[in-house]
């Protein structure tokens, strides 16, 4: 088990929109992670010899912002002070990006925060879906929010989700987010997850997505950068691995504790981060523990973790027996599995084929076809 990669601790639940396509419940509470919660988890951690030279702490489920720059001025100190010798970490915040401020800014630089903001694209597509919670669209605001960061010289990236709509503008996505400046820009599909059970991406077919991801690869190679896409990169390098025969490794959703979830309360998890605060008819909810009165220790010895656990590393071997792209993939996501197919222990989920197969099979013709005439020097720097 682990070592551990994400810490991944929710400030508060709490979010100033109202997304149409968020799997997460419960975002009108106003509550904030006590500082204690921060100090037990990272004590625990710890003891357990979880951590090995370094590790991420993601800020996630809720808007982060809505907790506060003291916050995370208390809480940074509060990691660090409890953290041995020689193990660094690195905090990672996504934002909905419209609270920022020029001060947010200040502690972004002050505390080395890796930014990203979740932007879809122009209006007529993000104001579609990112909403606030009267109705309105939101990316004036992100915008502001976007040129603070670039005035304080903060690096960003980007994380848009894509719909329906999305899939049939690639140009005018990949242009509008390019103008922002941020390092790289990332796609997650719609997902069906948590309390969001359905997904227009239902309605699109798997050559209209890889119609949309083959013209933001050939945009990057336009621009001069064929790894600014996040999922091209990533599937540049499991190509790669595979060709190179590099040996397995159990992605981080897959792995236990090597991603634990901590809610509000100090509840925690592992496995893919959705997880903490659903429900399943056959598991309850999917806490096991609390980091204020237990730890790592009681975890290993509780019955549903390791059930859990086992049908996630099952359903792993599956998707090893039964899908050609097991090694540009390693297994899927847990969650995706449980709450599209009703089980762990299952393979192929849409998740899978849209954001693995399809950018998969984008990369690998291109690859194909530049191999055919030489490797020209553009495609040089992937393969190196």
């Amino acid at each position: 088990m682990g070592p551990l990669k994400l810490l991944i601790l929710q400030a508060t639940p709490f979010c100033n929109l109202a997304c149409t396509y968020c799997y997460l419940p419960d975002k009108s509470i106003k509550k904030r992670l006590a500082m204690e919660v921060i100090e037990k988890s990272v004590q625990k951690i710890v003891q357990a010899g979880l951590i090995d030279r370094e590790f991420s702490v993601v800020w996630h489920a809720g808007e982060p912002l809505a907790a506060g720059i003291k916050f995370y001025r208390a809480a940074d100190a509060i990691i660090r002070q409890n953290l041995p010798e020689g193990i660094s970490f690195k905090h990672c915040i996504q934002t909905n990006g419209t609270l920022i401020t020029p001060e947010w800014c200040d502690l972004f630089k002050e505390l080395n925060v890796h930014v990203g903001v979740s932007v879809d694209g122009p209006a007529f597509i993000n104001d579609a879906y990112r909403l606030d919670k009267t109705g309105k669209g939101t990316l004036e605001r992100v915008i502001a929010g976007v040129q603070h960061l670039r005035d304080k010289d903060v690096s960003f990236h980007t994380i848009s989700v894509v719909t329906k709509d999305a899939v049939k503008v690639p140009d005018a996505i990949f242009h509008f987010l390019h103008s922002l400046g941020p390092d790289d820009i990332a796609f997650n599909v719609e997902e069906i997850e948590g309390v969001h059970d359905t997904s227009s991406i239902s309605s699109v077919t798997a050559d209209e997505l890889g119609a949309f991801m083959k013209r933001l690869y050939e945009l990057s190679f336009a621009m001069g950068s064929p790894n600014f896409v996040r999922e091209i990169r990533n599937a540049h390098h499991a190509v790669m691995g595979s060709v190179m025969n590099l040996p397995f490794t159990l992605p981080m959703e897959s792995n236990p504790l090597a991603i634990i979830n901590v809610d509000i309360d100090g509840n925690f998890s592992s496995f893919s981060p959705e997880l903490l605060g659903m429900k399943h008819d056959q598991f309850g909810d999917f806490v096991f523990g609390n980091f204020l009165t237990s730890g790592i220790e009681e975890l290993k010895e509780s019955a549903k973790f390791k059930e859990i656990a086992t049908q996630i590393i099952d359903g792993v071997k599956k998707c090893e027996a039964e899908c050609d792209y097991f090694h540009f993939c390693g297994g899927g996501s847990p969650s995706n599995k449980l709450y599209e197919n009703g089980s762990f222990n299952s393979a192929e989920t849409m998740h899978c084929r849209m954001t693995k197969k399809v950018v998969t099979d984008v990369v690998l013709q291109r690859m194909e076809a530049m191999i055919e005439h030489d490797i020209p020097a553009e495609y040089a720097s992937i393969l190196a």
